[in-house]
């Protein structure tokens, strides 16, 4: 699959800087910047995880979230809608992630260091730990306690997912332990996200953002052995007034030129010379039409000739004319989330309900559910969540009832960060897997249906992707190969 190549996020990362002939005049390789100072590298290492994460990644969530499928008039992601991964697929993202982002983002933390920037150290300790926690989520067990020691050790072990997990959360406390009054740590003016800041409220606002990861890493847990560990420390941040993100962290500086553009639009539109690849899910369409939500259908699909129309989840083989199927929408100039802030109200929601405050959990989902629509600029029917309307928060109902309505409505907000809403599928089981097609009349709108052209055992749903060809190629150390439907240790 294509992915940003090295070239477009140097080119990227210079839209941050003062000239872009500047940042491109240097004498030695940019893979190896050793002679750089770590503000150059930042925003190269930040535009690394933004294209791998926001490019190939969020093709693959939309696709296992069954927000988009595979057009029937194209074949680029056959291989994906119908669970028959490769371990080529995803070379090329992962090694822009370990040989780019997460790698540039070492030299930025030790130059850092050296320096004593300790805001700079919290800024590449977030987004590497961000970039890890991604290849986890996707890979299982990944290089992390032996990663990025290129010269010194070449055949990094693999650690598995808890580990992982645990030296994340290790490496992230340590940086909000840091100095930040050392008359050293001043304001980062590439930084992607919050460039224009202070150094008080940069470091401020990245402190947020270390809160906000450590909480989705602490909910991703509770339905593993981890569980009451998890929600103790998710009891233990709320309980501290611990401080969240209060608004979008992205990354919105992209423009409409090759490279320069937002990368799922980089990767799926202007790289393959189409915009009409992805096509809305029935599996979506169902849920938003069954709940008188066209606005919605409408900010995220083009209509077909006939109007809003899907297909079947991996129905690439349908002979509906081509014109037929809804186009997914995507733009050059798209902001990509790190975190979008419906997406961080849905987490509280989930963590205050985890936790036993249901109206703190009520108020949160609320907000969540608001926030989402105003992130596509629809405007919103307050009354779709007051008492009787159709996504009203089940305050009657079990605590089981109260997850379900939070996870299904974190599921049609994370339109183009898909990923999130296919981990959470996987951990909490909902949206429902569907023991019918999606035109059997016992289907129930929005419950997950198999790809119509499945090759998994059984046509269970995916839950990982292989391990890449690119590591066991060069690394003896790489796992044994494993199923697309084998799960992801903290998965349900």
């Amino acid at each position: 699959m294509k992915g940003f190549i090295k070239n477009s996020v140097l080119l990227f990362a210079a839209l941050s800087l003062g000239s872009c002939n500047d940042w491109l005049d240097v004498n030695e390789d940019p893979n190896n910047p050793t002679n750089v100072s770590p503000e150059f590298v930042l925003p190269a290492a930040q535009a690394s995880v933004v294209g791998a994460v926001g490019g190939d990644f969020a093709i693959i969530g939309g696709l296992w979230s069954q927000h988009w499928t595979q057009s029937n008039a194209s074949s680029q992601y056959r291989n994906i809608d119908s669970y028959d991964l490769n371990p080529s697929d995803y070379n090329i993202a992962w090694t822009e992630l370990y040989a780019g982002g997460l790698n540039d983002f070492e030299d930025v933390k030790n130059k850092a260091t050296t320096i004593g920037n300790n805001n700079m150290v919290l800024q590449a300790v977030a987004v590497q730990s961000y970039g890890f926690q991604m290849l986890a989520d996707f890979f299982d067990k990944i290089p992390l306690s032996e990663a990025l020691q290129v010269e010194s050790n070449k055949a990094p072990k693999y650690d598995d997912g808890p580990a992982v997990y645990a030296e994340l959360l290790k490496r992230l406390d340590a940086a909000l332990a840091l100095d930040f009054n050392n008359g050293k740590s001043t304001a980062v003016a590439s930084d992607l996200v919050y460039g224009g800041l202070s150094a008080a409220s940069q470091i401020d606002q990245w402190k947020r953002f270390v809160n906000t990861l450590k909480l989705k890493m602490y909910l991703r847990q509770t339905a593993s052995a981890n569980s009451a560990q998890a929600i103790a420390a998710i009891k233990a941040m709320l309980d501290a007034n611990t401080a969240f993100l209060d608004d979008d962290a992205a990354v919105t500086k992209f423009v409409d030129e090759p490279n320069r553009s937002n990368p799922l639009y980089e990767t799926n539109v202007r790289q393959l010379n189409t915009g009409t690849n992805l096509r809305l899910s029935r599996t979506l369409q169902s849920y938003l039409q069954a709940n008188g939500d066209d606005a919605r259908l409408a900010a995220y699909f083009t209509p077909g000739a006939t109007g809003q129309a899907g297909l079947a989840q991996g129905d690439y083989n349908s002979t509906v004319a081509p014109a037929t199927p809804s186009v997914a929408k995507m733009t050059a100039t798209d902001p990509f989330y790190f975190f979008s802030i419906d997406e961080v109200h849905f987490l509280l929601a989930e963590a205050y309900l985890r936790t036993g405050n249901d109206a703190k959990a009520k108020e949160f989902y609320d907000k969540a559910v608001a926030e989402a629509y105003a992130k596509f600029n629809i405007v919103f029917d307050a009354k779709k969540i007051a008492a009787g309307g159709v996504y009203a928060y089940p305050t009657a109902g079990t605590v089981e009832a109260k997850v379900k309505a939070i996870i299904y409505q974190k599921w049609v907000a994370m339109f183009r960060q898909g990923y999130e809403s296919f981990w959470d599928q996987a951990r909490t089981g909902y949206p429902e897997a569907s023991p019918v097609a999606v035109t059997d009349a016992k289907y129930v709108p929005g419950q997950w249906t198999s790809s119509v052209t499945a090759v998994t055992q059984g046509r269970a749903l995916p839950k990982r992707v292989p391990y890449v060809a690119a590591s066991r190629d060069v690394n003896p150390n790489t796992p044994a190969a494993v199923p697309v439907t084998a799960k992801v240790w903290w998965m349900k």
